[in-house]
């Protein structure tokens, strides 16, 4: 089986994430998308927008006409109150898995260009293969850029529809990294909190990018109004 964790903080979850999942899922030929929602972001101080339990709500409206993906709480908060790092969710994961199976972490492009902060980057990245969406007129020379030290990238290739490179580390242990160059939704989840929180500046149009589940949830919960703090999340 090959299943993909795709984590994030999907607040809200648009059709931009909807997008990368289909692309991931007919590229790769997945079995299974896990989209995981984060339960306390370790690379920000300050809370979601939303409730961990109103974005797996969420989530689930978002991909309800998704047969191949299941909404779930892999990344859901930890009882002991540490904050979820991706690598403690992959290796959770993986445990689960059959020795024949394969596992994936999918991500945007943005999200990639962050990894060199993550807690553990270069061992997360050893840990599985990665997939990485990449919206038209993304400059490719930042995705080995982003890379943590220790972490190096080879012999990059055609794969399906995918941009292939090996990736090493100093030990001699290997992943793959396939990037996905036409991701065709241009959409962030910071620009449709903005534009749900100041309507009149439009920034987005969240009747455009939202499905119209995750579009009646925000309204019947008041989620993202003018007073709720925003922040960068994806």
């Amino acid at each position: 089986m090959r299943v993909a964790l795709f984590g994030g903080s999907f607040d809200p979850p648009h059709r931009g994430h909807v997008a990368l999942a289909r692309l991931a899922m007919n590229r790769l030929h997945l079995d299974r998308i896990l989209v995981a929602p984060v339960g306390h972001q370790p690379l920000k101080h300050e809370v979601t927008s939303a409730s961990f339990e109103d974005r797996m709500a969420m989530a689930e409206l978002a991909f309800a006409g998704e047969p191949f993906t299941d909404v779930s709480r892999a990344d859901a908060p930890r009882l002991d109150g540490r904050p979820n790092y991706t690598i403690d969710a992959v290796t959770d994961l993986k445990r689960t898995l059959g020795e024949q199976d394969s596992l994936f972490c999918l991500m945007g492009a943005d999200s990639w260009l962050t990894l060199g902060k993550w807690y553990r980057s270069a061992d997360l990245l050893m840990a599985c293969d990665f997939i990485v969406g990449a919206r038209p007129g993304f400059d490719l020379h930042q995705i080995p850029q982003a890379l943590p030290p220790g972490v190096r990238a080879t012999r990059q290739s055609d794969a399906s529809g995918c941009l292939l490179s090996e990736l090493s580390d100093q030990a001699g242990h290997r992943s793959r990294l396939y990037l996905l160059p036409d991701l065709a939704e241009d959409v962030s989840a910071t620009e449709v909190r903005a534009a749900l929180s100041h309507p009149i500046e439009r920034h987005a149009d969240p009747d455009a990018v939202l499905s119209p589940g995750v579009a009646n949830y925000i309204h019947a919960h008041g989620l993202y109004s003018a007073d709720t703090a925003t922040n960068s999340f994806l």
